[in-house]
């Protein structure tokens, strides 16, 4: 893989702190990573590749642009609102031989971290959001735990709460709820309270004294919080920043396991 293989090991690329919106250098790096790719498939020469993005963009292009199909693509590609360049990434997964997928996988991740923006393309073509590698973890090990056939109603919310989350742009609220949905879920059944609310659990959890009480404190609290911001009952529209909905994220799948492993 030539595309930044120098730079990808001088540089520290943990701050991914871009979100909403794909950066105009970044967008003709991937044009060029595109080509480089796709050319050694050997299945495609410049102008299939040209017609199969500027179609995917719904760009009306020349028969044959004068100066050359990526000078027109660098110039087309830089109009498109944002979240249809990051839609083109996944759509030239989809034409690649699977042989390439790995090199295509690699070098797009490579660009995306260069640019410091908080998605990696997955082994499933999928874009997902960067979450600090001990959150990630985390997130792995919820869904080995929910994958207990008496989790499944969680497990649906905890896939849910990831694709909210993981979408561009994110949809903070679904995210949130859904996520505590799969926390509630998760509560309810350990304690074999399966018509309760997490209110009507940490009430057990105090009257059984299963936990302590600072433990209690902290649950109370996100609960407060799900209630004013992102539940059924929520007190004022839905106003968390992206960091918020990543403190409410991270917290609310630690509480899962917390509550898998009490």
């Amino acid at each position: 893989m030539s595309i930044r293989n120098f730079s990808s090991q001088l540089q520290n690329f943990a701050g991914r702190t871009v979100d909403n919106d794909a950066p105009e250098k970044f967008r003709l790096e991937f044009i060029d990573l595109a080509f480089y790719i796709f050319e050694q498939t050997g299945r495609y020469d410049e102008e299939r590749l040209f017609r199969i993005i500027t179609q995917s963009l719904g760009i009306r292009s020349a028969g044959k642009p004068w100066a050359g199909f990526r000078h027109a693509l660098g110039r087309d590609i830089s109009d498109v609102d944002w979240p249809r360049v990051y839609d083109l990434i996944c759509r030239l997964w989809s034409e690649l031989p699977s042989e390439f997928r790995p090199e295509y996988q690699t070098g797009v991740n490579r660009v995306l971290a260069a640019y410091h923006i908080a998605w990696d393309l997955g082994e499933d073509g999928e874009l997902h959001r960067v979450l600090p590698y001990a959150a990630q973890s985390q997130v792995e090990a919820a869904f080995k735990e929910l994958n207990q056939s008496r989790f499944a109603p969680a497990l649906t919310s905890f896939q849910q709460a990831m694709s909210a989350y993981d979408d561009r742009p994110q949809r903070g609220r679904e995210a949130c709820k859904n996520i505590f949905d799969a926390l509630e879920s998760v509560a309810k059944e350990i304690f074999s309270m399966p018509t309760a609310t997490f209110g009507h659990v940490l009430a057990e959890a105090r009257k059984q004294q299963s936990m302590s009480a600072e433990t209690l404190s902290v649950l109370q609290k996100l609960y407060d919080m799900a209630n004013n911001h992102f539940r059924h009952g929520m007190t004022t529209p839905f106003t968390l920043k992206s960091a918020e909905v990543d403190f409410v994220f991270v917290s609310c799948i630690a509480a899962i396991l917390f509550f898998v492993r009490l």
